[in-house]
């Protein structure tokens, strides 16, 4: 389908793939997506991570596990608007069908990338799954990354960052976030 930042990563994984699952109500006039980065290991590919930082690496699917467990939620709530699911499932692995550093990939949406570092296989992954939630044009898309050294460096382990280029959408997501309570 012409997802090569995402096939790149996923060539030496043995199973990988874009899932998308969906919510719809009888009756609904907004959609949501929903991105989930699922990394379900992270060696850091060719570019391979210290032994001290390969430990937890299973732990690179988060975003999907947040974002089916939201879709799980939503669809208990019986919330009225449709809601689009996209994981992004694979592994970053070592061998000989890994992608490489100075090797030039195209995306789904026509971009060329130039891979210089294998560890950054999350934004290659996510970068196609996103164009993907966006082709069914939704009013709102919330993609759910670890991008974990990043933000536990900016706010510490004791909190989430949120990104948004919708600056009304900000202090209601936070908002939202801490009202959230555990359905079971």
């Amino acid at each position: 389908m012409g997802a090569g930042a995402f096939s790149a990563v996923a060539r030496a994984s043995e199973v990988a793939g874009i899932v998308k699952l969906t919510y719809t109500p009888k009756d609904y006039n907004k959609t949501i997506a929903l991105v989930g980065k699922g990394i379900c290991f992270d060696t850091g590919g060719v570019s391979l991570k210290q032994p001290q930082y390969m430990y937890g690496m299973n732990d690179d699917m988060m975003g999907s596990a947040v974002a089916v467990g939201s879709l799980l939620s939503l669809s208990l709530l019986q919330v009225p608007y449709q809601v689009h699911c996209y994981l992004a499932i694979t592994n970053n692995n070592i061998g000989e069908r890994a992608f490489l550093p100075n090797e030039v990939v195209t995306a789904l949406n026509g971009k060329t990338i130039e891979v210089v570092d294998t560890d950054a296989e999350g934004r290659m992954a996510l970068s196609d799954t996103l164009c993907l939630a966006s082709q069914d044009k939704p009013e709102l898309i919330i993609d759910y990354a670890t991008l974990t050294a990043a933000a536990v460096r900016a706010l510490g382990t004791e909190y989430s960052a949120i990104f948004s280029n919708n600056y009304d959408w900000q202090p209601n997501l936070v908002n939202l976030s801490s009202e959230l309570k555990p359905l079971i």
